[in-house]
């Protein structure tokens, strides 16, 4: 009794640990996105003020926050896509297939919104003349 109850809080520690690298990967999307794409989200939403001029001065850590990003989000996708281990599931214990599903479609879209980061200094002259 005392290996189940070992095995239910392995695969505990283990999930909480993909949810809590799921979240680093979408607190690091939003900081790689808050020098350029956050302001014109807020000014598009109606939002204005002096702060979201204040919001382009953190282009200067573009590249620290992509690192932050990257690793985060590489970390969590071997998470979500790792194997579940055999001898984990032989007693039921294993995580639930939604769990998964969602922190995977999760960890997609902050990799869009990281990579949407990445090009917006490139395509933003061309999406002006439009």
């Amino acid at each position: 009794m005392q290996d189940l109850d070992r095995t239910d809080d392995t695969a505990a520690r283990s999930d909480k640990s993909g949810w809590a690298a799921t979240g680093a990967g979408i607190l690091g999307a939003l900081a790689m996105s808050s020098c350029c794409i956050l302001p014109l989200v807020l000014i598009s939403m109606g939002v204005s003020g002096v702060f979201i001029g204040q919001l382009t001065a953190l282009y200067a850590y573009k590249w620290l926050t992509f690192s932050f990003a990257a690793a985060a989000l590489a970390y969590g996708f071997w998470k979500a896509y790792r194997p579940v281990p055999a001898e984990t599931c032989a007693d039921g214990t294993c995580a639930r297939p939604l769990d998964r599903r969602v922190m995977r479609a999760v960890l997609w879209g902050a990799l869009v919104l990281v990579l949407l980061a990445l090009v917006f200094p490139v395509i933003s002259p061309f999406l002006l003349t439009f």
